[in-house]
């Protein structure tokens, strides 16, 4: 018999699920019950601790989530529930997102209800052999959860947005704890996998289309992190899709790794999720200034894997050229809003002697390629927010079923167009536009070196316009605000509590502990240390 605790701040809600099953028949006994989260921290410390603990997410003085982020910090081996309502879908959605399996739609449904503990008792069963191992792993294995999440907004910006330079992106590697990939001698594959949602699911609302969502990134996140040098990352655009970075070792046998990890991943998703998914296999790339060609043949490969190509778009052998330096040019070009320069640029990159035979899988990898670049430059000046870079990101299965060369090329010419007019709206209305943008791009490359001569030279302005422009604007000076963001994105790490205070002052970008604690003081009022402690004594009166 497993033990259960039923934590909902209304009795009516608890009485209702207890009511609602034969909890003997199904193998569990309801052993405590909490009004609150607070009250449910004290009886697991009195008590023998239950086997499953089914919490309500919205509760008064403490929210489910913090309760699910204590509870899985001191008795990592709960199996946690989570209760929500629809009005709650926020905090359940966040939840599943630190790992939370399962969960509850109030009003709760008996079959539901039945199923799930079912599911439980099975994983119970399956698990307690080796119970002992997994909680002391889990104790070990303590991570810090602002960081991953750090880790992969920096990947999916590599691939999708614009470079700062090669060796800013692998000192910012190196602060994020992903050491292996700031190497000169990096190679590896990307792997992009699309979940498919099962019929059933389509008439379902999108609350809990969302959560099924979320279980698939989890347990891509659970796959990868069985495996040494494989990085997830996902986009918040499309929560179907999953990418993975899988480095491999220099002169070692890495035969089929990406292989091996995709057939692991695809098995797990039909067992435990019932799921099927289109993956593509991109080819091995060798060092980071080839990082988005090796992201951009596996877009080509999923691509044709979703239109039931059977081969997996082995007919890309090797990538066609697209180097740095052309696409810094033909960046230049559209920032700079010369059509007619853009046009004959794509026009030769689609004319290369190595695509003359006109391979439809190269044309896609270029277009692809194409499209990032574009997707970069949206993100970097467009004032409507994410709303162009989603339309030019969601193309890539437009541009897979491309009917000819010229055709391929004028959709092209016309999504640059859509970028150019952005890039023309920043040189208008005194500035805001323009100033607008360079506030975006700090509060995503706050990490790096951003100092006022990069950012003027960045968005071709003079340095002291920029400068006047800016505090006119925004209301403080460009090294201020820049202050102010590294201060927010600290928060989370101290209330965290997981990482240094030296580590939190490299993740956010500053040299050194003490440079971080007077900017922080600066804007908070109290050093790291002292906010740090104070939010902990605060929890701990909870």
């Amino acid at each position: 018999m497993y033990g259960v605790m039923l934590v909902d701040d209304e009795k009516s809600v608890r009485s209702s699920i207890k009511s609602k099953i034969d909890w003997k028949a199904a193998g569990f006994e309801i052993v405590s019950e909490a009004g609150s989260a607070s009250e449910a921290l004290k009886l697991l410390k009195r008590k023998p601790l239950p086997q499953v603990i089914i919490s309500d997410m919205r509760m008064p003085q403490m929210e489910g989530i913090e309760f699910i982020r204590i509870c899985k910090e001191k008795y990592p081996g709960l199996r946690t529930v989570a209760l929500s309502g629809y009005s709650d879908f926020e905090d359940l959605r966040e939840a599943v997102r630190l790992g939370v399996k399962d969960y509850l739609l109030k009003p709760v449904a008996r079959d539901e209800l039945n199923a799930l503990l079912a599911k439980l008792a099975a994983d119970l069963r399956e698990g307690q052999a080796s119970a002992q191992p997994s909680r002391l792993k889990a104790k070990t294995a303590v991570r810090s959860e602002q960081l991953w999440l750090l880790q992969e907004d920096y990947l999916l910006q590599l691939v999708k947005g614009e470079w700062y330079s090669t060796r800013a992106v692998r000192e910012r590697l190196a602060q994020l704890g992903l050491v292996p990939l700031a190497g000169n001698d990096l190679r590896g594959q990307f792997v992009a996998v699309e979940m498919h949602l099962p019929p059933a699911w389509a008439t379902e609302r999108q609350e809990r289309r969302e959560l099924l969502y979320q279980g698939f990134q989890s347990l891509c996140r659970e796959t990868a992190a069985r495996w040494k040098g494989v990085y997830p990352f996902s986009d918040f655009g499309n929560p179907a899709m999953m990418y993975f970075l899988i480095s491999f070792k220099k002169e070692a046998v890495q035969e089929n790794k990406s292989s091996r990890f995709l057939q692991e991943l695809q098995k797990a998703a039909g067992a435990e999720l019932m799921l099927d998914s289109a993956a593509g296999v991109g080819m091995e790339f060798r060092g980071l200034k080839n990082l988005k060609n090796g992201f951009a043949s596996a877009l080509s490969n999923w691509c044709r894997s979703r239109e039931g190509d059977a081969d997996n778009g082995t007919e890309l052998q090797t990538l066609p050229p697209f180097s740095p330096g052309m696409e810094r040019k033909l960046a230049k070009s559209i920032e700079l809003c010369e059509m007619q320069a853009v046009r004959e640029q794509l026009e030769g990159i689609f004319t290369n002697e190595r695509v003359e035979d006109h391979s439809a899988a190269e044309y896609n990898f270029l277009a692809l390629r194409v499209l990032l670049l574009l997707v970069a430059l949206a993100g970097k000046y467009a004032s409507g927010g994410s709303s162009l870079q989603k339309y030019l990101w969601n193309g890539q299965s437009l541009l897979s079923g491309h009917r000819s060369r010229e055709w391929l090329l004028e959709d092209l010419s016309e999504r640059a167009q859509l970028v150019m007019e952005e890039v023309k709206k920043t040189e208008n209305r005194d500035g805001v536009l323009l100033v607008e943008a360079v506030r975006k791009y700090v509060e995503v490359n706050y990490g790096y070196e951003l100092r006022l001569p990069i950012l003027a030279n960045k968005y071709h302005m003079n340095e002291a316009d920029l400068s006047r422009l800016f505090k006119q604007h925004v209301g403080s000076s460009l090294s201020g605000y820049l202050g102010g963001v590294r201060a927010a994105k600290a928060e989370p790490f101290l209330q965290e509590n997981i990482l240094k205070l030296s580590e939190i002052a490299v993740v956010v970008g500053y040299a050194g502990p003490d440079e971080f604690s007077a900017a922080f003081k600066k804007h908070y009022g109290k050093t790291p240390k002292e906010y740090r402690e104070r939010y902990n004594k605060m929890r701990s009166e909870a």
